[in-house]
């Protein structure tokens, strides 16, 4: 064996494979950084989950279907969200050894969402009586609620970005994690309140307001106080940027989204209510390698100028994903009745088929999200351009093939698998 060979760590794993697991997996900061946020996620998620579930058990199938749709378009505002957190994260990394200027740009930036959040909650409220017909809620108060969930909402993701772009990573994941108890608690009770899905989607605006308001502290007395002359920022570059952003949010958000609300409007209420249950229980297969992706994001755009640590931070992330999300497709296809009625109780068992094949599907858009993730950290957009047409097209066959809920499943895989092979062929071309 050559010293060349040697250097992979072979010869020394086969002596002491233990040394080389610590060395080579457990010395790795983007697991390390990305097992911060993934702890933090499945916290988040499990009090997420639950809060699902509580609403699942607590409103049965038929009402269920309703909350989903609504909550589905709750993420579909959301989009917004991931644009400026994506764009608040790409250039506080940039800013993160000139600390003025770092919490100058944050400060004008929070400023300009949150009037950016307030147009999107005027727009919702004028829309609403479209919205509620399309989606068969019999009141238009309950998309105002939704509305509702924008200004702070949307606002606090900026504050989100900025943790991850300084790569402030264990307070980012403990806030999260204060988003999701804060959303449970409220919740639960306002529904045992008789509240029903007014309770919980007031429990999603009670909860952002909170946790916007303490990060905007934290971030306040931690970051140095803005100078005049740390003014100079050409805000014209996150604008520009915030386009790309933006689609990406569609691109992460939306496939995954808009098959609940056109599930919702195809098929009876019952059925809508099983494909609600698989979608929830199949986004966890997203949630759960998603530190890895947050993780990713800024290590890629402080590094832009050298291909070859890039292109080796991608390939960590995409086998850190494929194993996580994996063994939870793996799961999900042995033991599809276990987890559902599990999680949902036995009036869900009918959607283990749904269940089976929404895992698999995830399991690709993991893999493609990471790609995306990483080429609009390198403000390389033509992928995000690709990806965001194939959603549309995604959303587009789903509005016309629609004999049975897994005819959406099996769209959804054939659109992530092209995303996959069109992204590695993108990246390494």
């Amino acid at each position: 064996m050559s010293q060349d060979t040697d250097e992979l760590g072979i010869r020394q794993f086969a002596t002491s494979p233990v040394t080389v697991v610590r060395q080579h997996v457990l010395g790795d900061d983007l697991l390390q950084h990305g097992s911060i946020i993934a702890i933090a996620t499945v916290a988040s998620g499990a009090l997420n989950y639950a809060f699902q579930v509580f609403m699942g058990r607590a409103l049965g199938p038929e009402q269920y279907g309703v909350f989903g749709a609504l909550f589905a378009l709750f993420y579909i505002v959301n989009v917004f969200g991931r644009g400026l957190r994506f764009s608040a994260s790409r250039f506080t990394a940039e800013l993160v050894g000139n600390g003025p200027a770092l919490a100058s740009f944050h400060r004008k930036f929070l400023r300009q969402s949150m009037l950016f959040s307030i147009g999107i909650f005027v727009a919702l409220v004028a829309a609403a009586p479209l919205l509620s017909d399309f989606l068969d809620v019999s009141t238009t108060l309950l998309v105002v609620a939704i509305a509702g969930t924008a200004p702070f909402g949307l606002a606090l993701t900026v504050n989100f970005g900025t943790f991850q772009g300084v790569q402030w990573f264990t307070p980012l994941g403990g806030y999260k994690v204060l988003l999701a108890g804060v959303k449970l608690a409220a919740g639960v009770a306002l529904v045992v309140l008789g509240y029903g899905v007014f309770g919980a989607f007031a429990a999603l605006i009670l909860a952002s307001v909170v946790v916007y308001g303490t990060t905007t502290i934290h971030l306040r007395r931690r970051l140095q106080a803005p100078l005049p002359s740390a003014s100079t920022f050409d805000f014209s570059r996150a604008y520009r940027y915030t386009l790309p952003a933006i689609l990406t949010g569609f691109c992460l958000t939306v496939p995954t989204t808009v098959d609940v609300i056109l599930a919702k409007h195809f098929f009876p209420s019952r059925l809508a209510g099983l494909y609600v249950a698989a979608s929830v229980l199949g986004k966890i297969l997203v949630f759960l390698p998603m530190g890895i992706s947050t993780a990713l994001f800024p290590k890629v755009s402080t590094q832009q100028a050298d291909e070859s640590a890039t292109s080796e931070l991608l390939t960590r992330a995409m086998f850190y994903t494929a194993v996580i999300a994996g063994l939870g497709t793996a799961t999900y296809w042995v033991l599809p009745e276990f987890v559902l009625t599990t999680f949902y109780g036995a009036a869900y068992a009918d959607a283990v088929p749904l269940l089976q094949w929404y895992g698999i599907s995830i399991l690709v858009f993991a893999l493609a999200s990471v790609i995306l993730n990483f080429e609009l950290a390198r403000s390389r957009n033509r992928f995000v351009y690709v990806f965001t047409l194939i959603s549309v097209v995604e959303i587009a066959l789903m509005g016309l093939f629609h004999a049975s809920p897994l005819q959406f499943l099996h769209i959804l895989l054939l659109g992530n698998t092209a995303l996959v092979v069109l992204g590695i062929i993108e990246v390494y071309s």
